[in-house]
């Protein structure tokens, strides 16, 4: 054998001891490795879990922190348009207290100048009081000087203020007479004069012209010093409103219409309605439609007495 067979020989034979001792070494230490691996397999999966439920604890408080944060500006944007309310509420306030101190001192300046006319009238009331004091003293003196001049004095005042009440009484009933008979005669287009003779008012029916004249309400005789005459006021229709029962005649308050006077419509020979005034103007009057034969229009003649 040579030598180099020979150390093949023994390098093979170390090779084959060093191989034979590392696969015993190997087969020794695989099944450390392999509980080693489960082990850390096993860790890292329960490491997985932890830190997916983590994760979901993470996005439920981000979830919730995110709903807090909505509500939290919601309550936010709320308060400052309470805010904004408040605010205007305070300036409106502010300036109602402002215009009440300026009413305050206005009302403060009054009460001074009052306070110092008070004491003007005080001082005045005083001065009249000692002189109402000193007129009373007088006063008394001459009654007791005079009591029975005084006494007749005073029935005889009596007597007059009686007798005055009277005359103001039978003046007033007189007035209110002579008022209501205006009233009635200028209804009919008649007025009162103050001349002589005592006399009756008579006027012609506007629907029965040609019968007999009646006598106008009230009494038949007027009041002695007056007499009646025929006012003779003429003019036309104007404008017609058939709806309300209303027209306008040409004359007014210059010509001597009065309210409560009454015309005559007539279209020719023919008459047409009775016109009440209730409204009196210049240069015009409206009334009101009565006794409606026909349809009155612009045009119409108008009269306070039938035939004039």
């Amino acid at each position: 054998m040579s030598t180099l067979t020979k150390v093949l020989i023994v390098l093979l034979t170390v090779s084959s001891i060093f191989l034979c001792g590392t696969v015993a070494t190997y087969v020794g230490s695989a099944n450390n490795y392999k509980e080693l691996y489960q082990t850390a397999n096993s860790q890292l999966g329960k490491i997985k879990r932890d830190i997916d439920l983590k994760n979901a604890e993470v996005n439920e408080v981000k979830s919730s922190t995110e709903q807090a944060k909505a509500a939290l500006q919601a309550k936010i944007g709320s308060l400052e348009s309470e805010l904004i309310t408040v605010k205007g509420q305070l300036d409106q306030a502010e300036n109602r207290r402002d215009q009440l101190l300026n009413d305050v001192d206005q009302l403060t300046s009054k009460l001074d100048a009052l306070a110092v006319t008070n004491d003007k009238w005080h001082v005045m009331l005083q001065n009249a009081q000692t002189e109402l004091t000193k007129v009373n003293a007088d006063l008394t003196k001459e009654r007791s000087q005079n009591k029975e001049v005084t006494t007749a004095i005073l029935e005889k005042m009596a007597i007059i203020a009686q007798l005055e009440d009277q005359t103001k009484e039978l003046n007033k009933e007189k007035e209110q007479l002579q008022s209501k008979l205006v009233l009635v005669l200028r209804q009919f287009g008649k007025t009162v004069e103050k001349p002589a003779p005592v006399t009756t008012a008579t006027m012609m029916a506007p629907a029965v012209a040609d019968k007999a004249q009646p006598r106008l309400p009230g009494p038949s005789v007027e009041p002695v010093g007056t007499q009646v005459k025929e006012i003779g006021l003429k003019g036309v229709v104007t404008q017609v409103d058939l709806k309300n029962s209303l027209a306008e005649i040409s004359i007014g308050a210059a010509d001597g219409v009065k309210e409560k006077m009454k015309f005559y419509a007539t279209r020719g020979d023919s008459f047409i309605c009775e016109i009440l005034i209730l409204d009196v103007y210049a240069e015009r009057a409206v009334g009101f439609l009565e006794r409606v034969q026909t349809p009155p229009k612009s045009g119409d003649s108008i009269s306070t007495s039938i035939g004039s």
